[in-house]
This record gives C-alpha cells, structure tokens and sequence, in this order.
C-alpha cells in the first residue's frame, strides 16, 4: 500500500509540472514581441500623359430629322418608298385615295359656275336700272338697291373661286412628297390603311437628312458642366462596335436643365462624322468629353492619395519636417482630419466638444502645412453649419461632419494631399527598418487613375499605395487562442 500511495503523489505532480509548464510557455510566446512585419505596396512616380474627362450618355441621333404627315384624310393607296430607302427632294412617296377632293372639286366647280350667273344678272338688272334712274322712271332707293345686289353677287363670286381653290390644295395633298433629301428611317403606315387629320397631322414617315453627319444628345450632370466648352474634343463608344472608338466634338451646351428624379442634367450637343455609316440613329454612347490634358506630366496612382499608415506603422516625422522631440501623435487615417494628427478631444473613442485651451494647444503643435490644412477644415466645417448643413448626423467640432455627394469638376487651383514615401533607417542593431515618410505636395488633374503632382515629389520617388498584408495580422496578438485566463493576449 505505501508504494502505490507514493506512485500515485508521483503522478500528480507529473501533471501539475506539465500543466506549469504549459502555462509558462503560452506566456513567453504571448508577451514575445511581435515579428510580422508590414508589407507595403508601392510604386516609382513616373512622368505620363494625363487627361481629365467628363463622362456622359447620350443617344445618337441624326442632325436633321424630318417627320412626314397628312394634312388630309384618306385611305393610303401607294407606297412608293420603304425603309432605308434614299429619296430626294420632291419625290413622290405616298398616295392617298383622292376620290372624294375629286367630287369636291366638282361640286365648288359648278358653285362657282353659278355664282358667276348670278353676277351677270345683278349685272343687267343694274344696266336697266341705270338707264331708268336717268329717266327718273325709278326711285333712286330701287337703283341703290340694284348696285348692292351686283356688289353681293361679286362676292359670292369670289367666295366660290376661294372655294374651288381649297378643293384643289386639298387634292394636290392626297400625294405625299419627300420634303428632304435623305434616307427613309421609319414607315408607320400600309397600302389600305386610313388616315384621319381631324385635329393634328398624323405620322406616316420619318426620313433623316445625311446619316453621314450624326450627333449626340449627351446628358451632362450640374457638377461637371461648368468645365464644359464649345470645341472640346469626345470619345465614345457603342455596344454594337465595343472594341471601337469613335470620336467628336462639342458644338453646343443647352442651358435648358433637364431634371429627372431631383437630379438636374444639361443637354450636350456632340457632332460625330460617320463616313462608314456604322453609327445608326437611336444607339447609346457613352462618351467622354475631354476637358484638360497633360503631355509628360509626373503623376502618381491615385491610391497614392488615399493611402493611409495602418497602426502600427513606423512613421519617420511630421510632413516635409524633420522630426521633432515631441512624442509622436497618431494620424487620422478617415474624416476632415485624415492626415493630421488626432485631436485630444477625439482620441480614445472621445466624442466632445473642445475648450479654447485645447484647441490652441492642438494647432500649436501642427506644422506649418498640417496647420493650414487644420485652418481650411474648420473654415468649412463653419461654412456648412452656417447653411444648416451641421445639424444631424456626425457634424461638429466633436465628429465627422456630413459627407456630401462628390464632386468631379475640375478643381479652381492646385490643392494639397499628404502622400507617404517608403524609405530604410538604420536601426542601432540588426537590419534596416522600413519606415514611412509623410509629404505635402500639390496635385492638378485626374484621368481617375492617376494624378499629376505639381510640387512636393520628383520621378523615381517610391511611394506607398496599399499594404499587401491587413493591418490587423500585422498587430495581431501572437497567441492564437486568446488567453483562457481573461486577460490580454499579449503585452503592449
């Protein structure tokens, strides 16, 4: 019995030294600094061409399109045209039945025929009339009435002839002619089908003037419309010819707004040569009126801009700064405040409202450029609390103010971005360490791509564009389980 008891209390601290030593493993790899480390993108600025655009659909339709009508009523007898047919100027096209002008013109013929008897009646009665009136056989109230008679007689004369006239016009009208020159594009009647004119003139063909000279009805927004001038150069494509681009020019922009669904559109004429008549009336384009140019300007990607250092990252001073003895504050990467540091009175998950003091003592410890931009943000932020545009939401000294809808017109003056290059530090020991380096350049134009860099960079500068591993894997805890003990995961 004594040596199974001494067996078994050998047993159970076998155990509880596994168990410790579980335990002081998991704590060493826990609180082991962290090795990940971050993996930047990047890209060399380079010089390119830059062209800035304005994009908008439209249809395309044929610069003069003419609809064929009646006049009269009628069944249609003839067609001499069909679709796609050429006509020209003055060619007979259609024939309405002209059976019934024909009758009428018969009848206002013999009104006519016997008004004209009439008029030679009033004329004999006023001859007789005359000669007795000098004889003073008859009253002059009878002869009056003699010469009005002929004067009523003249008239009904002249009514007649008005009468056969219209007859005759409406009788010219049962032939259709072709007003233009041009191509028929559209017939909505038939042999035997009727036409009634009662109260508008009903549509029988459409024919447009030169399908080699087309244009585009563009619907362009109210924000990209101030960049918009008369003579700009368009691209566009088609579905019909997806791997082919056509190109135009701007002849005209409407003043006319258009508004569908609140949203407020102005129509951009675009002339468009089609030689090859590939192009037909009623496609979709998708143009893009082209507002600026720049030949072998130095760009970076647009991603360039948006970049913004994960937590975590090593960052080597303040922007186009040397590096001070201030301890460092974390970057806002999202909001107004993106690329400035972040306020007191917002770090922490704070939300609330800032004394003079503070504030002071924030814009104190800004640069020169990091200060302006703080200065700019707060103009606008008052701005758009001064037009009712602060209340709701996030807005306020102590939030993100309301994002509005953007806006792609191109910019009145150069404005600033903080863009991050990628550089190596010597460390005091070991190998060198990547760090980022904040720059306050001057942008100009975007093709949507890329940008073009006006002040704060030269070409061959590497600058950061994204991370290839999230930000989360590179501060991730390095137990992979948490800690089954409630506290942290591993120590900061």
């Amino acid at each position: 019995m004594p040596a199974k008891k001494s067996s078994g209390g050998w047993k159970w601290i076998f155990i509880l030294l596994l168990v410790g030593g579980a335990f002081a493993g998991w704590r060493w790899y826990a609180q082991k600094p962290s090795g990940t480390a971050i993996d930047y993108k990047t890209t060399t600025v380079s010089k390119g061409d830059i062209t800035q655009v304005v994009t908008a659909n439209g249809q395309i339709n044929a610069v003069k399109n003419v609809t064929v009508g009646s006049q009269v009523s009628g069944i249609i007898t003839d067609i001499k045209v069909d679709f796609n047919s050429p006509v020209t100027n003055g060619q007979v096209i259609a024939q309405i039945d002209p059976s019934t002008y024909q009758q009428n013109i018969t009848q206002s013929d013999a009104e006519l025929a016997n008004a004209k008897a009439g008029l030679e009646l009033a004329q004999l009665n006023l001859k007789r009339a005359l000669a007795l009136r000098k004889s003073e056989l008859i009253p002059e109230a009878e002869y009056d009435s003699t010469l009005v008679a002929l004067h009523q007689a003249e008239a009904v004369v002249r009514l007649r002839e008005a009468a056969l006239s219209k007859t005759k016009v409406d009788m010219e009208r049962t032939t259709i002619y072709s007003p233009i020159d041009g191509i028929v594009i559209s017939r909505v009647v038939d042999v035997g089908q009727t036409v009634a004119a009662s109260f508008n003139a009903p549509t029988l063909f459409s024919i447009a003037n030169d399908l080699r000279k087309m244009r585009i009805e563009a619907m362009v927004s109210e924000a990209d419309v101030g960049g918009l001038e008369e003579g700009q150069r368009v691209t566009f494509t088609v579905d019909a010819f997806q791997g082919r681009q056509f190109r135009g020019e701007v002849t005209q922009v409407r003043f006319a707004p258009m508004t569908n669904q609140n949203v407020v559109n102005y129509t951009t004429i675009v002339d468009v040569n089609n030689e090859d008549l590939k192009l037909r009336p009623g496609m979709t384009a998708s143009a893009s009126i082209i507002i600026t140019e720049r030949k072998a300007a130095l760009r970076v990607p647009n991603a360039a801009l948006r970049f913004r250092p994960p937590p975590g990252a090593a960052i080597h001073g303040t922007t186009n700064a040397p590096t001070t003895e201030k301890p460092q504050m974390e970057v806002a990467t999202s909001g107004p405040f993106a690329g400035l540091p972040i306020p007191p009175w917002q770090g922490k998950g704070e939300r609330r409202r800032p004394t003079e003091q503070e504030r002071a003592t924030y814009e104190s410890s800004l640069t020169s450029e990091q200060k302006e931009k703080y200065q700019q943000v707060m103009a606008e932020m008052r701005a758009r609390f001064a037009q009712g545009g602060g209340s709701g939401g996030s807005g306020g000294e102590s939030g993100e103010p309301r994002r509005e809808r953007p806006r792609r017109t191109e910019p009145e003056g150069p404005r600033s971005q903080t863009i991050y290059l990628l550089e190596k530090e010597a460390a005091a020991a070991g190998p060198e360490k990547t760090v980022l380096k904040p720059v306050t350049v001057k942008v100009g134009i975007s093709d949507g791509t890329n940008t073009e860099v006006l002040e704060g960079l030269k070409e061959g500068d590497v600058v950061v564009t994204g991370t290839a591993s999230s930000a989360a894997s590179a501060t991730a805890p390095n137990a992979p389980f948490g800690n089954p003990f409630g506290g942290p995961g591993r120590g900061r």
